[in-house]
């Protein structure tokens, strides 16, 4: 959820902001429907000394027990169907314009290479509305790459390449500092962030010479 913060959605955070919100929605519900009967209940049935005849109970009991059960199964097999159907955004697509740039996280700072070769420090610069596939790693200890606008996070691991994308349309608003490490890396990780700067096209290929 960023209101305020972005003109347009990219397709994984708005998936992402969608599943979060619908968890939120039937959380909230759920535990107003719980603290709603337990407050009844207390009240309904707390006692009022020894005068009081003993409660009996209903044999009916099993009819209100099947309902919230069926209850309980519809919501949750739609909430795992919603959350099976967001996985095709963490799978990497196979988009053949996609835009591969090279991530190598360091003490403390990020390391960008584009295709032809160019590399800029701590500022990754990529294309509007075009697939960003970015190849993490690390040269040194444990970091995690992660833009929390765009909800996407990355571990950068030594002798590993994790993969990570995104696509940001045109018109979004981007925060200054949107990349940030989210693994403790030492004394400099509170100050391991990198600049997103989101340009056209035609500045892309000024740029970065294209790709």
């Amino acid at each position: 959820m960023h209101t305020g913060l972005l003109s347009a959605l990219p397709p994984t955070t708005a998936t992402f902001d969608f599943l979060f919100n619908w968890y939120l929605f039937f959380g909230l519900g759920a535990a107003i429907v719980v603290i709603s009967l337990l407050a009844f209940f207390m009240v309904r049935y707390r006692s009022r000394g020894k005068s009081d005849p003993p409660l009996h109970h209903k044999t009916e009991g099993w009819k209100i027990v099947l309902v919230t059960a069926m209850i309980s199964l519809t919501i949750l097999s739609v909430a795992e169907y919603q959350t099976f159907a967001s996985f095709s955004n963490i799978e990497i697509p196979n988009d053949p314009n996609a835009v591969h740039i090279n991530v190598v996280a360091f003490q403390w700072g990020w390391n960008f290479t584009y295709p032809n070769g160019k590399y800029m420090l701590n500022n990754l610069t990529v294309p509007e509305g075009r697939t960003v596939i970015l190849n993490i790693t690390s040269r040194d200890v444990f970091h995690s790459f992660g833009i929390p606008f765009l909800a996407e996070k990355e571990d950068a691991i030594p002798g590993r390449v994790n993969q990570l994308w995104f696509e940001v349309p045109a018109g979004t608003q981007v925060p200054i500092d949107a990349i940030r490490c989210y693994e403790l890396c030492g004394v400099g990780h509170a100050f391991m962030m990198a600049n997103l700067t989101v340009v056209s096209q035609t500045t892309w290929n000024k740029c970065v010479g294209g790709g």
